[in-house]
């Protein structure tokens, strides 16, 4: 809590322990500070992380990617300051174009489902970088994971001289692509854990990426294979299939029933709104409408009702550390409307056209991703 001597504002300086050895010290943002480790695990009792699950990383920037306006489907790159509500296009960097599309990230890369161009499926996984915005690589093959434990890390297929999707190397363990074509499917990332995981939109099974090797596995069946939107926070992630909810629990990657947590996006076109406040955002009805809803992320349930700015769906959710973004959506016909979502107030303001994505006159249906100046608390 910071203080006042005179007219100069200050702010206390935590104990140093020899746990805090060589620690640099770091503001929350809000007016007080802790010490951290840059990169530590926040498990590691030298991290100091009293942050918390909410500044273990500072959402700095965040990213859009592919999308679509009429039958038209993307390739494009969107990067956000979230310091300065400024987005700058970073050109056709997908490999091939998507709408109807999402994604996981990671603390450093992005991955997006590409491949299927307006209304086809794919299997397809296009990744770009969380510091600049280009492209790393692209799947158009990739090994099966199917009877290896989740998580391995044997030798890389890729390092014993073989080509993704060719024969010869035990269970063919690696690669980036989904072990099935899907379009319009929920997605949720495990942040502390380090997974994405991607389910529905054509099989239950879910299709769950292992961010440090970039391995993606099979299993975890959600018992529904529909159209849907995902979300996730520290302990959970919401996953909506028109008409069906349901968690899954990180610790243990189980599925669990609806409870408390369901009944809002009716047609799946209205998308999640992740925060690391304990709460999340989704729209309660049918495409282009106006009722939106904060929900606990602790319970799944309702916390409070309110209006969106205007009627819209197919938003492009992108996360924030105080504040996150609506980056284009469908109110009736695709645009780069962008809102900016305040955590702390269920505000919701229209911005400007220097926050707008660029490249392209309309975009909704696209994959957002978020990413950080620094991890202070890197795998939980």
């Amino acid at each position: 809590m910071a203080f006042f001597v005179g007219a100069t504002e200050v702010v206390p300086v935590p104990p140093g322990t020899d746990a805090t050895r060589g620690a640099e010290l770091m503001s929350d943002g809000q007016g007080a500070a802790f010490w951290g480790y840059m990169g530590a695990a926040s498990g590691d009792p030298a991290a100091v992380d009293t942050g918390g699950w909410r500044y273990r990383s500072i959402f700095t920037h965040g990213y859009l990617a592919a999308g679509y306006k009429g039958s038209n489907p993307w390739r494009s790159v969107n990067k956000t300051w979230h310091n300065t509500d400024t987005t700058l296009y970073c050109g056709e960097q997908l490999a091939s174009t998507q709408a109807y599309t999402n994604g996981v990230w990671s603390d450093h890369h992005a991955y997006v489902m590409t491949g299927g161009g307006f209304s086809g499926t794919s299997s397809a996984i296009s990744s770009y970088s969380l510091a600049n915005g280009s492209i790393r690589m692209f799947t158009s093959d990739g090994f099966s994971s199917s009877g290896v434990s989740y998580g391995y890390v044997g030798n890389d297929p890729k390092n014993e001289g073989l080509g993704y999707g060719s024969a010869g190397y035990g269970n063919h363990v690696g690669g980036m692509r989904m072990h099935v074509n899907r379009y319009d499917f929920p997605a949720a990332n495990d942040i502390k854990g380090q997974s994405g995981w991607i389910n529905g939109g054509g099989s239950s099974d879910t299709s769950r990426m292992h961010f440090p090797t970039e391995v993606m596995y099979s299993g975890w069946n959600s018992g529904t294979d529909g159209y849907g939107c995902g979300g996730h926070g520290e302990n959970r992630g919401y996953f909506a299939w028109e008409s069906t909810y349901r968690y899954v629990t990180w610790a243990n990657s189980t599925w669990s029933g609806t409870g408390s947590w369901g009944g809002y996006s009716k047609d799946r076109h209205c998308k999640i709104q992740s925060t690391k406040w304990g709460h999340h955002y989704i729209g309660t009805g049918n495409n282009v409408t106006a009722g939106k809803a904060r929900f606990s992320d602790a319970t799944g349930s309702t916390v409070a009702n309110f209006n969106k700015v205007r009627s819209y769906g197919e938003d492009n959710s992108e996360d924030g550390q105080d504040h996150g973004y609506i980056m284009g959506h469908f109110d009736g016909q695709q645009n780069n409307h962008t809102i900016k979502q305040t955590h702390s107030s269920d505000t919701e303001t229209t911005l400007g056209a220097n926050a707008m994505p660029k490249g392209h006159y309309g975009q909704s249906s696209g994959a957002c991703s978020t990413g950080a100046a620094g991890v202070l608390g890197g795998i939980g």
